[in-house]
């Protein structure tokens, strides 16, 4: 199929049934197909997302490569980057079959406790839509369709399908909005996603002002708008304002029910026709209809892949504290010492988390890099408890293989062993019932799970059940524990909310002896299951947990051993996919106490520790900051964790990452602290307006935070001269001013930096509470010792209007503005101005 005649011809070829069937998936990821006589639509493929493209399944098995996270990526302000990374994810979307990749998130960082912070790129309007239509054109750049989200202020996690967000029109306009204004103006993403949540009482899904009047009719998107999976909540309201596509199936809202909506006049005809249409459109530019096999998933090795990886997460990695101690010295001995030092933190949780293909730790990352690596594993951090360790696992069934020793039995029915439909083994003992039920399963089922453990440690060893259902545990046939059905549910409770569900209990074991652990579980209470806001839909599962005896005075002693044995400690803290996480907003900025006991044991005998840490949104650094020389923000950088932080430890990388938010001395201190998360009613209020971040922390009445939006520390130096302005000529929407300036680097080393550019308004706007100053563009650059090198911007209307909520539209004063030109939002270099000699007003993109 070809062009647009093709398009309306097969289009009138369709029933209004077929049309119907179009605007709902046809399961998880996919659209419908038709297929009858002379008339043939395939189907498309979707797939999460923002590092990593999964494929289908998120229990399949299937592995897929797991890239930085948002806030990694966006500290490096590298647009170039960002195009890379979109290709090289959507190429992953290739090997896993799919046509659509739901991505990138655009959230804005409103608070340092948003669950989804380490999904996005910033705090920042400017830099969210610039980094995001970089990613867009990568991914569309080898034809699979990029999906941008989530539209609009989906900004905290907690009751997300439920609250209201309570936005003035000008800060919805300037801040909420403008990233996704500025992606369509640089991108032409051919879906968008819209957001869960409501905005002033309307849910996004239903707003045609949002939906209809802005994204399509104001910028001009002429893609698919599809519905966050099961975000749809209404048939003729979501229709009519614009969202094409229900995900995912089976229908909920449409189906039937839109075919009575049409019938009764509350859905036009033409309103079907256009949405069934832009399906039919995602589909040719896909070239689906010229190719519409959809291959097994695979799992791709790719060593060029992986060597990008390893970059992108060390270009990321932001150097926040440094005196005189980094880069460490070649093939020294260090003590590396924590969980962040043993596991690779691969990323956040929720619909984003990858199951990768391989995963470096740092110790493994160091010690390949030359270094001579002493390890402990220092406290535990986990939201739930861990899986038992492979290693001291065995299958109870001499019949089963040792690779995967746990048997899972399936039952229809309430009575375990009675009715058995389906028997398997598996590596870890937990199941979960997500994107498709099991044919052979009926509503009311139970399972059975069993494996063996044999303990490396006697004590009082750590269990948990995790389940949507009720469940009994039993160790060698005794029952040791029974949890009741959970009354408290969400849709998403066993994808996303695995710790808030878990209940412990210890078990006195013996090191060497075997234990039978056997868990029986049955599905969640209907009554609970169709309940409002559940909508009848649920991810069902059951765990079993298990953690030897864990001594942590005996962990922090051993920690504070190895490091009195070597010239420099490394201990690596942070959090975990079941501290940040999609679903739910954290409860504390700060990390575990014991994390803070650990670093405070070993600074105390080790002057020269070096702390880094592993999270996507900011943490609690006021208890240790002051007592260690050295501090590294390293994000989570990707499956090769370990040679990225390598690289930066060793110098092989100046870190050149700046923080892509402001990060606060603590939770208090930041502007949505009163208004964050959604209060009882599930209102959450915007209060603090155009004042995000930088914003209000520029204003001199209110607190300085512990590191400024843009900050980084390099190895090296530079030095921001000679800013001018060359061009002014902003006095209609088509005007530019182009500011120059050299950068030269002063130091001994090579290195990159990020060079800002901020505007403030004209004195009198000032006064009117306009935010004192904003980014308008940055240029990240890479320089030799020594070398310097021209830099020219050119600023635009966006640089210089604000949203008039009166009149609908932006507007450019007349008056002096300043271009104020740095390395963060407080280390400004140089300042100069311009005036815009006649004001205008403006509309659209």
């Amino acid at each position: 199929m070809s062009d647009s005649q093709d398009l309306d011809k097969l289009l009138s070829k369709l029933t209004r049934e077929e049309k119907i069937s179009l605007l709902a998936a046809a399961d998880w990821w996919r659209t419908r197909v038709i297929k009858r006589d002379d008339v043939f639509v395939p189907h498309v493929k979707f797939t999460d997302g923002p590092n990593g493209a999964r494929g289908g399944s998120y229990v399949s098995g299937i592995k897929a490569a797991c890239f930085p996270c948002g806030t990694s990526l966006g500290a490096t302000f590298d647009r170039e980057l960002l195009f890379r990374t979109g290709k090289e994810i959507a190429r992953e979307a290739q090997t896993k079959a799919a046509n659509v990749l739901l991505a990138p998130t655009m959230n804005v960082i409103r608070s340092p406790r948003g669950g989804r912070n380490y999904e996005t790129y910033s705090e920042d309007p400017f830099v969210l839509g610039a980094l995001a239509a970089a990613f867009v054109n990568g991914c569309q750049s080898i034809g699979i369709a990029a999906t941008p989200k989530h539209y609009v202020a989906n900004d905290t996690e907690n009751n997300r399908r439920t609250l209201t967000a309570e936005i003035d029109e000008q800060t919805l306009r300037e801040i909420y909005m403008l990233p996704f204004q500025l992606l369509m103006r640089w991108a032409k993403p051919l879906c968008f996603m819209a957001s869960y949540n409501r905005v002033n009482g309307t849910y996004v899904a239903d707003s045609p002002q949002l939906v209809n009047q802005v994204l399509r009719d104001e910028w001009g998107f002429d893609g698919v708008v599809v519905s966050d999976w099961m975000g749809v909540y209404s048939t003729a309201d979501s229709i009519n304002a614009g969202v094409d596509l229900e995900m995912p199936g089976p229908t909920r809202w449409r189906g039937e029910k839109l075919a009575r909506a049409v019938n009764d006049g509350q859905v036009a005809e033409q309103v079907v026709d256009e949405s069934a249409r832009r399906i039919l459109q995602l589909a040719c530019r896909l070239k689906r209809f010229e190719h519409p096999e959809e291959p097994p998933e695979d799992a791709v090795e790719n060593l060029d892949r992986d060597e990008f990886i390893c970059d992108s997460g060390a270009e990321g990695m932001v150097l926040l504290k440094n005196e005189n101690i980094l880069p460490l010295p070649k093939g020294v001995t260090v003590a590396l010492i924590g969980h962040h030092a043993m596991e690779a933190s691969l990323g956040g949780g929720g619909s984003a988390r990858v199951d990768s293909l391989h995963a470096v730790s740092p110790i493994e990352g160091l010690g390949k890099a030359g270094f001579q690596v002493k390890a402990v594993p220092g406290v535990p951090v986990f939201g739930s408890l861990p899986h038992a360790d492979p290693s001291i696992m065995f299958s109870s069934d001499t019949k089963m293989q040792a690779k995967e020793p746990v048997k899972l039995e399936w039952f229809n029915g309430h009575v375990i062993g009675k009715n058995p439909v389906f028997s398997e083994t598996k590596e870890q003992a937990e199941y979960m019932i997500k994107e498709k039920w099991p044919d052979y399963l009926g509503q009311d089922y139970c399972t059975r799970m069993t494996f063996g453990i044999r303990p490396l440690t006697s004590g009082e060893h750590i269990l948990s059940i995790i389940s949507t259902g009720p469940a009994v545990c039993y160790i060698n046939d005794e029952k040791v524990f029974e949890r009741p059905q959970e009354a408290d549910l969400r849709p998403e409770s066993f994808y996303f909310f695995k710790s808030k569900l878990e209940r412990r209990f210890t078990y006195s074991m013996q090191a060497g002896q075997s234990y039978t652990l056997m868990l029986e579980s049955w599905n969640t209470d209907p009554l609970i299951l169709y309940a409002k806001p559940l909508f009848g839909r649920m991810f069902q599962g059951s765990a079993l947990r298990f953690h030897e005896f864990i001594d942590i005075p005996s962990r922090i002693q051993d920690a504070r051993t190895v490091a009195q044995e070597v010239k420099y400690a490394i201990v690596c803290v942070g959090t975990t996919n079941e501290i940040e996480s999609e679903g739910f907003d954290r409860e504390s900025m700060d990390l575990s106490s014991l994390q803070y006991e650990q670093i405070a044991a070993v600074a105390a005998v080790n002057p020269r520790t070096i702390v880094v840490n592993f999270s996507g949104g900011p943490v609690g650094l006021t208890q240790f900051i002051d007592s260690v020389p050295a501090v590294v923000q390293a994000w989570f950088p990707g499956q090769e964790a370990g040679r990225s932080l390598a690289r930066v430890l060793g110098g092989d990388t100046n870190p050149g990452g700046r923080l892509p938010f402001s990060w606060p001395r603590r939770d208090e201190d930041n502007p949505s602290f009163a208004n964050f998360p959604c209060d009882e009613n599930n209102v959450v209020r915007y209060a603090e307006g155009l004042d995000v971040g930088y914003r209000y922390y520029d204003r001199p009445e209110n607190p300085d935070p512990l590191f400024p939006f843009g900050f980084g520390l390099s190895y090296t130096d530079f030095r921001v001269f000679g800013v001018r302005i060359t061009d002014t000529s902003i006095s209609d929407p088509e005007g530019t001013v182009v500011v120059s300036c050299r950068v030269r680097n002063i130091g001994i080393r090579r290195g990159a930096t990020v060079i800002q550019y901020y505007v403030s308004p004209p004195r009198d706007r000032v006064k009117s509470q306009r935010p004192l100053k904003e980014l308008k563009e940055f240029r990240r650059l890479s320089l030799q010792p020594g070398e310097e090198q021209d830099m020219s911007v050119t600023l635009d209307k966006y640089s210089v209007s604000s949203y008039n909520a009166q009149q609908h539209c932006w507007e450019v004063k007349e008056g002096q503005y300043k271009v104020h030109v740095g390395l963060s939002s407080t280390e400004i270099s140089s300042t100069v101005g311009f005036h815009v000699g006649r004001g205008f007003k403006w509309c659209g993109l």
